[in-house]
């Protein structure tokens, strides 16, 4: 995180406990912010006239005195829908997170887990995708699932959000308030985009496995990994796509020949470092954002066909998950990551999501089960665990 150019004012004297607090965390740096300055919102304008605006908040905040403002945020999966800024009233950087001094779940206990659409809807969904895949130009779909979990007591996204940073300290951690007083909160791994001065890159994450606790079975899968054909090529469309959206902003921009090999604490990616430099230090961060959002990642390629597979398969409505959640300065210095491992908390309820990317050769069952490994992240945090959650849910269920 570039910490140079951030506010790290300390509180107003008007912010209260009661006050939104933000999270954004990115390579043992975190951003805190407290209060609601400004909400800024796309309605009734265009992806164009929105950046612009935000930028000029920004520097009209900065013209009258401070010394360097910034909006935090998240952008949905689907960019016509309504998408919210905050100008927090104060916000610092820190080099450590103190320690959450209780368990998500110490106050609260596991009531109910209920599947949004149910394994059969989403295996069934993939191999539709696959047929469609066979007789359209579809090379890669995302499919994604949720699931609801239900407390006895209202879930606290501060204490998550620490839970999360603490099991995943190289993850991107954020916890963002929305004006409709939900919060989201998650763990991501993959960076969309970061900007500082000249200076912008972004780490396109695509194919997986599991990881285990076992050393030697991890560089097993990992190699296996490497070497297979299918995720190589469901990577190389992700990899190449963000490359070719970055490189008209570039002057130079290094996209490397393969990918390497990242393990967060519950799965193992490809990954790819693409780095470059901007022709224009006025490209902001959000710029940058929305110009690669949604990538094939968590849409599919072509793009308009994958979105239109989502609407017709998926069969729920992705909100904030698969977008993009991050911050950008005065100076449009930020961070945008994609929004996956997360939820959206509503009192003592979350909606956790996972995704899988789709490709001629994917297999319904590995699929789904890459979508419980993931959802490991954040039933983890909370205290719970995916499989034996979901197989006593299901059972309780009857199905």
């Amino acid at each position: 995180m570039n910490t140079e150019n951030l506010n790290q004012s300390t509180p107003h004297d008007d912010t209260t406990q009661n006050e939104p607090q933000f999270i954004f965390t990115s390579q043992h740096k975190i951003l805190t912010a407290s209060g609601i300055k400004k909400t800024l919102s796309n309605q009734g304008l265009n992806t164009e006239e929105f950046i612009t605006s935000v930028k000029n908040q920004l520097q009209a905040l900065r013209d009258n005195g401070h010394e360097n403002p910034i909006a935090m945020g998240s952008i949905p999966f689907d960019i016509s829908q309504k998408t919210e800024f905050f100008i927090p009233k104060s916000s610092q950087v820190t080099d450590h997170f103190s320690p959450a001094s209780v368990n998500v779940n110490d106050n609260t206990t596991f009531l109910s887990l209920s599947q949004v659409t149910g394994e059969q809807h989403f295996k069934g969904a993939v191999n539709k995708a696959l047929s469609l895949s066979e007789n359209s130009l579809l090379d890669k779909v995302v499919l994604s699932r949720a699931i609801d979990v239900h407390t006895s007591g209202t879930l606290n996204a501060g204490t998550m959000a620490r839970v999360l940073y603490q099991q995943n300290p190289s993850a991107y951690v954020f916890s963002i308030p929305q004006s409709d007083g939900s919060t989201l909160v998650g763990a991501s791994p993959e960076l969309l985009v970061k900007k500082a001065g000249h200076q912008v890159s972004s780490n396109p994450l695509a194919g997986s496995r599991k990881r285990t606790e076992i050393t030697e079975q991890n560089d097993a899968l990992a190699k296996e990994l490497w070497s297979c054909s299918k995720d190589r090529f469901e990577h190389k469309l992700v990899a190449d796509a963000v490359y070719q959206h970055l490189k008209p902003f570039c002057s130079e921009i290094n996209n490397p020949d393969a990918p390497s090999i990242i393990q967060t604490s519950a799965m193992i990616h490809l990954s790819t470092n693409i780095e470059g430099t901007l022709h224009a230090s006025d490209t902001s961060a959000l710029d940058l954002a929305y110009a690669l959002h949604p990538t094939p990642a968590i849409c599919g390629t072509p793009a308009d066909l994958a979105k239109a597979t989502i609407q017709h398969l998926e069969g729920y409505e992705r909100a904030q998950f698969c977008g993009a959640v991050g911050w950008i300065d005065a100076d449009g210095n930020g961070e945008w990551v994609v929004t996956i491992r997360c939820g959206i908390i509503q009192q003592n309820s979350i909606r956790l999501y996972a995704g899988a990317g789709i490709v001629q050769g994917s297999d319904p069952v590995s699929e789904f089960n890459e979508t419980e490994a993931k959802l490991n992240t954040m039933l983890t945090a909370l205290g719970f665990n995916a499989a034996n959650e979901t197989q006593q849910t299901t059972k309780a269920m009857g199905l």
